[in-house]
């Protein structure tokens, strides 16, 4: 007859193996050796950081933050998240959801009435989350052609998106789409104020004690690098200002880690309401495009990918990408195992380093 182990024995079997497969400070000179090793081939450039929960393993920056004045880049330095906040914002629409200010269900025109679309009824806060709306990505494209006295962000709803066409029936595909976040930002200002910002640092920002981000139009801002655009030349915004809701805030390695430890936890929005995030809403096979968040499973305000964790291990992981002119970066949690890796670049660069996620789970046997 089989012999059963004990129960409090499993456990602490179950507690060990969960222990052993994790990063330890002794890992961070390898750590280091294969982000050097990408920033000498050209993958990366910008700031790392590798934590397994409130344990921060590893954190540096390389190259230049300035090359003129010859000024290194700095983990420490605020960087320009760009579609990263799109995970703040489907927070923010999920918040209002709990406190029955919304349905996920509702069309659009019942919180922006003077959003005129001809499909503003058929449009839900669900396919806007998810990608479904059949909007196009072209609010940016708009800005650029707009009038001067044209640019500002509800001119350009109301009488260039209102008016466009769209790429498919509402919920009938998936496309990746700033227009809709855009959208769904009005929809949070509808209920809880005109200035963003603010309304990000009383909803998320200063109860995760994120006390070094912040949300502006401007694209720089203070303790920031200079971002540097293909031809090597600085990119100089001008009159260039972001949109509410598709991303935009600028933030810290340690920032943004202290919102990749809130995620899934019962912080900001109840387990019941992260669930609904991390539901893969729209699936690559239904994408109209094959462009990076096409690529994977994508939730609300989430990209839903499965990665290397530890030797012969693949588990969920929940995240999203950014990228801007002269900009990429990438903030990533294992689910289940709370290993969280977040990196910036101040130049364009591939910001999903396959590279360092099988390092990492090589490290982790």
């Amino acid at each position: 007859m089989m012999k059963k182990t004990p129960a409090i024995v499993t456990i602490l079997l179950i507690t060990a193996q969960s222990v052993f497969c994790q990063l330890t400070l002794e890992n961070a000179a390898k750590i280091d050796s294969v982000a050097q090793k990408l920033h000498k081939e050209g993958k990366f450039n910008g700031g790392l950081l590798v934590a397994e929960g409130n344990q921060i393993i590893y954190e540096n920056a390389f190259g230049l933050a300035d090359r003129n004045l010859n000024i290194p880049n700095s983990h420490e330095m605020r960087f320009w998240d760009a579609s990263i906040g799109k995970m703040f914002t489907a927070v923010l629409i999920l918040q209002l959801a709990e406190e029955d200010k919304l349905f996920l269900t509702d069309p659009i025109s019942k919180h922006l009435p003077w959003f005129r679309h001809e499909l503003a009824d058929s449009i839900s806060i669900h396919q806007l989350l998810s990608h479904r709306s059949g909007f196009q990505s072209r609010i940016y494209e708009e800005r650029e052609i707009a009038e001067h006295d044209e640019k500002s962000q509800r001119s350009i709803l109301e009488h260039k998106i209102a008016k466009s066409d769209l790429a498919f029936e509402p919920g009938a595909a998936f496309l990746y789409s700033n227009t809709g976040y855009v959208l769904l930002s009005e929809v949070i200002m509808a209920h809880l104020g005109k200035d963003y910002n603010a309304i990000l640092q009383e909803h998320i920002f200063k109860p995760l004690k994120m006390n070094e981000t912040y949300w502006s139009a401007p694209i720089y801002g203070p303790t920031m690098p200079v971002y540097y655009l293909e031809d090597g030349n600085a990119f100089l915004p001008a009159d260039e200002l972001d949109f509410t809701g598709p991303g935009g805030e600028k933030t810290t390695l340690r920032d943004l880690h202290k919102f990749m430890l809130a995620v899934g936890t019962d912080q900001l929005i109840s387990k019941k309401s992260w669930a609904l995030a991390f539901k893969a809403h729209s699936l690559p096979e239904e994408a109209k495009s094959q462009w990076g968040p096409h690529q994977s499973p994508y939730g609300y305000g989430f990209s839903l990918i499965d990665l290397p964790y530890a030797s012969n291990e693949i588990d969920a992981t929940v995240s999203h990408g950014g990228a801007g002119k002269g900009t990429s970066s990438y903030a990533l949690r294992f689910l289940e195992k709370n290993r969280i890796v977040i990196l910036w670049n101040n130049e364009y660069k591939n910001p999903m380093l396959f590279e360092l996620y099988m390092v990492l789970s090589e490290l982790s046997k």
